[in-house]
């Protein structure tokens, strides 16, 4: 079932990386088209470029656990034997699990706190809640992957990252 749930948000997670980059790359384009030919700037575009910004961030701290790809002391592996790395992975997926319960959590609270004060972004006067919506729900992946990971290491085998693919042929 993990697996399963873990390919629909892989799959959540691409479309929504590559949507959100397009918007902010047509959206700049058009802002800079419209602030130098038309002499005429969109007021909401920066704010919307900045939101699409801040959600992709926090995808890709999602993604990035993964693809295995967040900052690891893998020098401790090196040295230490097979024993002492496995119980050294194991901290490392229980701390990763710990900050992603805390992101649901306290994104959570700011998102819900947010939300009943009924506050406004500038420009586009959107509730400002809905752009601390991503913290939760990056959260909510992070957690996902984080246990996919520990029952893997449970089950005695190692984990192993999806990889990512550069050229189009492999």
């Amino acid at each position: 079932m993990l697996e399963a749930l873990n390919k629909c948000i892989d799959w959540v997670e691409n479309v929504m990386m590559v949507v959100l980059m397009l918007v902010a790359t047509i959206v700049a384009i058009v802002q800079v088209a419209a602030r130098y030919v038309f002499n005429n700037s969109l007021y909401w575009s920066e704010e919307l470029i900045l939101y699409s910004l801040i959600t992709m961030s926090f995808l890709a701290a999602s993604m990035g656990v993964r693809y295995a790809a967040h900052i690891s002391v893998e020098m401790l592996y090196a040295f230490a034997g097979p024993r002492l790395t496995r119980v050294l992975k194991y901290v490392a997926a229980v701390l990763g699990l710990l900050f992603a319960v805390s992101l649901i959590h306290y994104g959570g609270r700011l998102f819900i706190n947010t939300l009943n004060m009924g506050q406004l972004s500038p420009a586009m006067q959107i509730p400002v809640a809905y752009v601390y919506l991503p913290i939760p729900i990056a959260g909510a992946f992070m957690t996902l992957r984080y246990l996919l990971i520990l029952r893997t290491l449970w089950g005695g085998r190692d984990y192993r990252p999806l990889l990512a693919s550069i050229s189009p042929t492999t």
